[in-house]
């Protein structure tokens, strides 16, 4: 038999597992009935919803340095455990799939979710136990002693599990040479304080800057690469001691590095910024010495972080520009 576009698409909207299709940023695109009704919200309510808002705080950011990291390198993920949110409190297991939608631009993801009845298994084993207890009294030591191993081997899996999740959490978000915050997790406490200045009507104040170490490639072409490492490595405890408790300092490319510094006027983290490049121009660096050009820029209203980054690295160019080892406003 034939089949028709509207039913195709009626079969979708209550598949067994709830799906949406999300855009480049992860905003829902459509969701359908089955995800809806799990959420007991309409489908209005969740387009151009972030897909991560979906999740609990846990699972956030598992969704966020997992299934999307894995998303954006190979373009499909099978089976992440998550936990949906719902009202009051209660959560969802799910198993999370995730597939890229043909190679055109911009490009689109379809997410599908299927519910782990493991909990509910589970649940329904421990009942029976009980009423075997209470209806046979002779097996109470026995079977208490076996309720008590499968509650520590719970415990067991929910701390390896915790373990897990904080560790690629971090992993997810560090730069594995520096240990100094990576370009992910930059732009997200961008995007947060982008956020912040939004709510405080452009009353917040922070300045951003990028920093680019001078003449590096001749390091790693006359030292070799150890030495470049290294170099990274001094350069990123530097920056850990010279700024402050609130600011921010990610490694974001090779030798380039982003200082997000809050509650910071422009005129402000020149200052500071001019006291790192002395610091920086001052250090034993060994075997040559190193010398750091630094772009900065201050938040104005109606920024975006492309463009906050955009002036930053503008400003860079006019430091190296007028000869490195210099700080420029942007």
């Amino acid at each position: 038999m034939s089949l028709r576009a509207s039913d195709l698409a009626r079969w979708w909207q209550f598949a067994p597992s709830g799906q949406v299709v999300i855009d480049e940023q992860g905003k829902i695109l459509l969701a359908n009935y089955t995800l809806r009704d799990w959420l007991s919200c309409s489908t209005s309510q969740l387009i151009n919803q972030s897909a991560s808002d979906l999740f609990t705080a846990e699972s956030r950011m598992l969704y966020l340095g997992v299934l999307a990291y894995r998303l954006t390198e190979v373009g499909t993920v099978d089976e992440v455990h998550l936990n949906l949110r719902l009202g009051n409190d209660d959560a969802l297991p799910v198993l999370c799939s995730a597939h890229r939608l043909g190679a055109e631009e911009p490009s689109l993801t379809l997410i599908s979710m299927l519910p782990i009845g493991r909990k509910d298994q589970l649940e329904r084993e421990l009942l029976e136990a009980r009423q075997a207890v209470q209806h046979a009294l002779e097996e109470k030591n026995a079977v208490i002693a076996e309720l008590e191993t499968m509650r520590a081997t719970l415990e067991s899996h929910n701390s390896e599990l915790q373990r897990l999740t904080m560790q690629l959490g971090h992993e997810a978000n560090s730069d594995a040479l520096t240990s100094l915050p990576n370009r992910r997790h930059f732009d997200l406490v961008l995007q947060e304080r982008l956020a912040l200045a939004a709510v405080a009507h452009s009353s917040d104040v922070f300045s951003v800057a990028i920093l680019d170490i001078d003449h590096f490639k001749p390091v790693n072409d006359e030292h070799g690469h150890a030495v470049g490492d290294h170099v990274l490595q001094q350069l990123a405890t530097l920056l850990s001691s010279q700024l402050r408790g609130q600011d921010i300092a990610a490694r974001i490319g090779g030798e380039e590095f982003a200082l997000l510094m809050p509650d910071t006027s422009i005129d402000e983290a020149v200052n500071a910024l001019d006291r790192l490049r002395l610091a920086i121009e001052m250090y034993h660096w060994q075997p040559v010495p190193i010398t750091a050009s630094l772009g900065v820029t201050g938040y104005l209203p109606e920024d975006t972080s492309e463009s906050l980054m955009a002036r930053a690295d503008d400003a860079l160019y006019v430091a190296k520009h007028q000869g490195r080892n210099h700080v420029a406003r942007g």
